[in-house]
């Protein structure tokens, strides 16, 4: 069985790691039926300013926690602690919480990108200054199909798709590059990405979080 620390030993050397059966059922119900819906609330003001993330509303809903405030519930959950902390291996401070649902054939896909490239100290962050993971929870099962993540192996210079369960976890360094395909099926395909980081590197733009994460009681 592999343990932890063979987990982050992974997760350094190729830049991202798939945990599988890792989310409590019931969060995860719970943030997949808010995600969801937020999405369906949302979908109409796309285009249109909003106050928090970047300042605009597009198919992907950065600051998710501020436009339903359960999920800050999920974004801030006991076990993601444990998790943001093992594998940035310091304390982690808020950063970003997105919901990404690609509706039934929606045209919405990403290019090749690493989160880190959007700021808000790319170069820092390509200095090792800062470190930032997006640990993106999987809603809904995702087959090729749905537009699953792909991730680029950082040790080996190859992509991998990453079909997974709903459940599961998919942890990508903010360095490491990654994309996703349209959603071509007849279901909703759902993921909730909570981005943590090394250090207070929010509030650029006075739209992301900046503060530190500290571990509530289940």
């Amino acid at each position: 069985m592999v343990n932890l620390k063979q987990k982050i030993e992974k997760f350094n050397r190729q830049g991202y790691i798939h945990l599988k059966n890792v989310i409590p059922p019931l969060l995860l119900a719970h943030t997949r039926y808010r995600a969801i819906e937020l999405k369906n609330k949302y979908k109409k003001f796309e285009g249109q300013p909003r106050e928090n993330g970047s300042g605009m509303f597009w198919k992907g809903l950065e600051m998710a926690s501020t436009l339903d405030k359960e999920l800050f519930d999920s974004y801030t959950a006991p076990f993601m602690y444990d998790i943001a902390k093992s594998f940035l291996q310091t304390e982690p401070y808020l950063f970003n919480d997105q919901v990404v649902v690609k509706l039934p054939k929606e045209p919405f896909k990403f290019g090749i990108h690493y989160d880190n490239q959007y700021g808000p100290d790319s170069i820092g962050a390509s200095e090792g200054k800062f470190k930032t993971i997006n640990c993106s929870w999987i809603l809904t099962n995702m087959p090729k199909e749905t537009g699953p993540l792909y991730c680029q192996n950082q040790q080996l210079a190859e992509w991998e798709l990453l079909p997974a369960k709903a459940g599961d976890i998919v942890i990508i360094d903010g360095q490491t590059p990654h994309s996703s395909k349209e959603n071509t099926t007849d279901k909703i395909r759902a993921l909730y990405a909570c981005v943590y980081s090394s250090h207070p590197i929010g509030n650029f733009q006075k739209g992301f979080y900046n503060e530190k994460f500290s571990k509530r009681e289940h």
